[in-house]
């Protein structure tokens, strides 16, 4: 039994397996606010376990297993955090083990996109010592340190190695992120000092805030809304917001809210039969010509011709914003 599967019947509510296919098995993450999130697990070799993950903003709480593992980490864009503190962003890397809870999930971006590999310190530590000629135990300790993690940025060459897992397409897929999840693991041991983060981390009541004006600023698309007034409401100046928001979810305050306004729009253009010129001012745009260039510029079509592509329903916003499928 797999670490998903152990995972999936203790949590039978929040994680549900909706397909196999021979390789890997598909999950659904159900999230606190109902939103589900998307889990592709591959079992590499026993006790190493590959999970690509596609989950939208919200919450996920559920009761983990805090199994005697090392877990490897990689954002290849969006925010997760863990209530432990851990906190990853766009392109970087988190190694840590069992001294990290992982009760509670929380993924303030639109969209997180990013891979976990876990290796069990037993069988899969076993594996990959005999595969590799490492000593796993001596690199588990070094890469999590004394507080079971810690977190880098990666450099070019292992970057591109870490972005490379999304170019396995279906010929052999199995056996390519095998020889991937070696490649990296033998790049990770021969690299002595891996760069640390140098990202300072915020307070708790400083995230708050900003998942306050977050929410303000994905409200009530319709309006106008200047980032002053948001910057208020979460109690920050104006220019101390902006920097933070940027660096805490990886995208501008009023980036956040046209996106925030094209994914309704796009959501509104799969469901429903309305004019885009209604559909234009629902979301805030006045002029259709600018709210269809906007449009394009997002999904890289005109709103007629997405509608057109994603007339079958509600399945057309994950597909637009997934980088896997």
């Amino acid at each position: 039994m797999t670490v998903f599967d152990i995972l999936a019947k203790r949590n039978a509510d929040k994680l549900r397996a909706v397909r196999a296919d021979g390789a890997s098995i598909r999950y659904h993450l159900r999230m606190d606010n109902s939103e589900a999130g998307v889990i592709d697990a591959f079992e590499l070799f026993n006790g190493v376990s590959l999970a690509f993950n596609s989950i939208p903003q919200g919450t996920a709480s559920w009761d983990d297993i805090e199994p005697l593992e090392l877990q490897i980490d990689w954002c290849l864009r969006g925010r997760f955090q863990l209530d432990d503190g851990i906190r990853l962003g766009d392109g970087e890397l988190a190694v840590h083990d069992e001294r990290v809870r992982k009760r509670s999930m929380r993924f303030p971006a639109p969209l997180y996109t990013g891979f976990t590999i876990r290796i069990s310190q037993s069988e899969g530590a076993e594996v990959l010592s005999r595969l590799l000629s490492l000593d796993f135990d001596a690199l588990a300790q070094r890469l999590t340190g004394s507080s079971g993690c810690k977190i880098y940025a990666p450099d070019p060459s292992m970057k591109a190695l870490l972005e490379s897992f999304w170019d396995i397409d279906e010929r052999e897929p199995l056996m390519r992120l095998r020889l991937k999840a070696l490649e990296l693991i033998s790049l990770v041991n021969a690299t002595p000092r891996l760069a640390p983060r140098t990202e300072d981390y915020l307070q708790r009541s400083t995230i708050d805030s900003l998942e306050r004006g977050m929410r303000l600023l994905g409200s009530n698309l319709e309006q106008n809304v200047a980032v002053a007034d948001v910057a208020e409401a979460s109690c920050m100046g104006i220019s101390a917001f902006k920097e933070k928001f940027t660096k805490t979810f990886g995208i501008t305050p009023m980036a956040y809210r046209r996106q925030c306004r094209m994914e309704r729009a796009a959501q509104l253009l799969g469901a429903t039969d309305k004019s885009i010129s209604d559909i234009a001012l629902s979301v805030g745009y006045r002029n259709p010509s600018k709210f269809s260039a906007a449009f394009a510029a997002a999904f890289g079509r005109s709103p007629s011709g997405y509608r057109a592509a994603n007339s079958s329903g509600s399945a057309h916003l994950a597909n637009a914003f997934q980088s896997r499928e």
